[in-house]
């Protein structure tokens, strides 16, 4: 690990809210193949959701370009996703690669967003991959993908922590954060969702995630949109089961779901 993000991953370990020693998670399996948990300590609210993918039942569904700046929940109905979280940064279109049902995002910007996730039926039998895509955000190299969503900055990089010199500032912060992540061989799809802006409850920063993530076997890690645009929605749990720092539900620039085909 570079030794300036190791510190700066000290200092923002050192400064979290006290909290037990020992975790109280809330474990739920609203659907087959799918399990949620909720852990709330002093000064942590996050939600970790595992899904194992080579469950036939599971389905990967992203937002097609027509259909952006959705809610959440909005976004889950219309497409009948039983889990529905948000995913690119975005301001007008996305930030980097967004593919949905196969089609992409032709205004997508450039910035630095880069670290891509796609989903589809590869021929080896890989239904997930991680990509570098931050010089191609309107093409998707991967022929086989169907969805794809795309962060920044890559938390995990097959199990080695990343640094990015250019990382922004706001990584070092703490507030709400969505991330999603690989374990090896892409058998399980993490996502992890952390309240954060309401009393007591600060959030979290991207580094913080990376220990979060490594608890759940993740080895490929990804930072998406957070603040007041962190969402997770379960279906079967009453809708959206975090609670969004704005208070209401955000419209958001595309999503990421999960249908689970006869749950």
């Amino acid at each position: 690990m570079n030794l300036a993000r190791s510190t700066l991953l000290t200092l923002s370990l050192l400064t979290l809210p006290a909290a037990p020693a020992v975790a109280v998670d809330r474990t739920t399996r609203p659907y087959r193949c799918v399990e949620h948990i909720h852990r709330e300590v002093p000064g942590q609210d996050a939600h970790v959701v595992l899904i194992d993918m080579r469950c036939p039942a599971i389905d990967v569904v992203a937002t097609r370009p027509g259909d952006r700046r959705a809610s959440v929940s909005g976004f889950a109905q219309e497409y009948a996703a039983q889990i529905a979280i948000n995913a690119n940064f975005y301001d007008g279109s996305t930030c980097g690669l967004a593919m949905g049902d196969g089609r992409v995002w032709r205004d997508a910007y450039r910035d630095r967003c880069g670290a891509s996730l796609a989903f589809g039926p590869c021929a080896d039998g890989t239904r997930l991959a991680y990509f570098d895509s931050v010089d191609r955000p309107t093409t998707c190299e991967l022929g086989w993908a169907r969805q794809v969503i795309t962060g920044w900055p890559r938390l995990l990089d097959r199990g080695a922590t990343v640094f990015e010199p250019e990382e922004p500032i706001g990584m070092y912060r703490f507030h709400p954060r969505t991330a999603i992540g690989s374990t090896p061989g892409g058998a399980t799809l993490v996502i992890a969702v952390v309240d954060g802006r309401r009393n007591g409850i600060p959030g979290m920063t991207s580094l913080g995630l990376i220990p979060l993530m490594e608890e759940f076997g993740v080895s490929d890690a990804i930072n998406l949109d957070g603040g007041g645009s962190t969402e997770l929605y379960i279906a079967a749990e009453g809708g959206v089961v975090n609670r969004p720092s704005d208070g209401v539900e955000r419209r958001v620039g595309n999503h990421l779901g999960i249908r689970v085909i006869d749950p």
